[in-house]
């Protein structure tokens, strides 16, 4: 195959579209995807055949995989999709449904080459100040962790004026302030990592993905 001039249905093509439709350069996917810059530059050039194994974790760092010979969506929870996820009480407080925040968080620990995918995609406004922030600390703290860039959306969502944090004793608020990760607290989201993310897994040490940051790239 002459790959000096890629067209629409080229592996070229379908990693270049897939990568710039989350808005990634091509450092940040090939960090993701676990292959060196060089190669995923001559793949989207048309300079480089891509094996079978590395054309799919390309791909699937854009949240998409191989369907006979055409790329499709790999079915993933995305932050966009979670907009609705949250009930007011009687108080006025504003819950999360904090069951499926863990899902989410569950789900990219074991398939962490979909995090981008995962969090770029912007979700609509809640209709709640609190949780369009806590989703945004969601972001930034994955885009932080694997060394991407943070969703645009991002910036859209303000801190909040007032902090928001859980009852309980002065002790206990103290505690919640000292464990919650620092886009939380930025965010002035007194809420401890463990909350979302399982304490055996935060124990554990770095995701797949996070790890990666930190070992060389496979082609």
């Amino acid at each position: 195959m002459d790959m000096s001039a890629p067209n629409a249905n080229s592996p070229a093509t379908w990693v270049r579209e897939a990568r710039l439709h989350l808005g990634l350069s091509v450092r940040e996917l090939a960090r993701l995807a676990d292959v060196s810059y060089p190669t995923v530059s001559r793949i989207e050039n048309g300079h480089e055949e891509p094996r079978w194994d590395t054309l799919q974790r390309l791909l699937r760092a854009t949240g998409r995989t191989l369907d006979s010979a055409v790329p499709i969506a790999v079915p993933v929870i995305r932050l966009a999709d979670l907009t609705t996820h949250w009930r007011s009480h009687r108080s006025g407080r504003h819950e999360p449904d904090w069951t499926l925040l863990r899902v989410f968080a569950d789900r990219l620990h074991l398939h962490p080459e979909l995090t981008a995918a995962a969090i770029i995609p912007a979700p609509k406004r809640s209709g709640s100040k609190y949780f369009d922030s806590l989703l945004a600390g969601i972001a930034e703290k994955y885009a932080d962790d694997i060394g991407i860039r943070r969703p645009a959306w991002t910036k859209t969502r303000p801190p909040l004026e007032v902090p928001w944090e859980s009852l309980g004793t002065p002790q206990m608020l103290r505690r919640n302030r000292e464990q919650a990760p620092p886009q939380f607290l930025a965010r002035g989201l007194h809420i401890p990592e463990s909350t979302i993310w399982r304490t055996h897994l935060i124990r554990g040490g770095k995701s797949g993905a996070q790890r990666r940051t930190h070992s060389p790239a496979r082609r």
